[in-house]
């Protein structure tokens, strides 16, 4: 069945098509070297140095996020500074672990599809804001709405183009990330941070851990 949604995500794709020219590169990132049943653990904590995830500990956080760390499914065992937590990861699903500013987690359950046409790309919402938008001004469109506080979203985007992206409230921009490259089989995770005394955003390529 053909909905308003579905006709909304094949209308954005369209416009974005035609928005500019594809500057970026079609090299896919993710690749076929894992159990395809296996799973995938990250985790967005962006005042934590360090995090170990099923025994492998993994650092060098980019905008507080890690890389994904390929787990097979069952309970899987999270740990961050001062805290702790078990993921129940089933069959070949990515998941994010965030570590909230109040020392709370939450698990979250990333919907990438990884298609060889379109890149994934992800909104998390760590500031104040009880939602957001996340809006293509070159297509005039929202391509992520309402994604809550301490939650996230995901849309497939065609690729590849490279796109300057505003996160909003209503009209307001809150922040802004220039020239984002989207790449065919990959993705790129947006982490937006902050309150009323100022907003930030990052852009951070979807990784793994090897």
């Amino acid at each position: 069945m053909t909905t308003r949604r579905t006709l909304l995500a094949t209308g954005l794709a369209a416009t974005l098509i035609a928005a500019g020219p594809s500057l970026a590169g079609d090299e896919g990132l993710y690749e076929d070297v894992f159990d395809p049943q296996s799973s995938f653990i990250r985790v967005l904590a962006p005042d934590a140095g360090f995090a170990s995830i099923d025994g492998t500990r993994v650092g060098d956080f980019t905008g507080g996020l890690s890389a994904y760390v390929n787990v097979m499914p069952g309970a899987i065992e999270v740990s961050l500074p001062g805290t702790a937590t078990t993921v129940q990861a089933a069959p070949a699903t990515h998941y994010t672990v965030v570590l909230a500013a109040d020392g709370s987690t939450q698990v979250l359950t990333d919907a990438l599809t990884l298609s060889p046409a379109k890149s994934d790309v992800s909104l998390y919402n760590l500031s104040s804001s009880a939602s957001v938008d996340l809006f293509v001004p070159a297509a005039r469109a929202v391509a992520l709405a309402a994604v809550p506080a301490i939650g996230a979203k995901s849309v497939a985007l065609k690729a590849p183009l490279t796109l300057d992206f505003d996160m909003r409230v209503g009209e307001q921009t809150l922040a802004s990330v220039s020239a984002v490259e989207l790449r065919r089989r990959a993705g790129v995770s947006f982490v937006l941070t902050g309150d009323a005394g100022g907003f930030s955003a990052v852009a951070v390529p979807n990784s793994y851990k090897r």
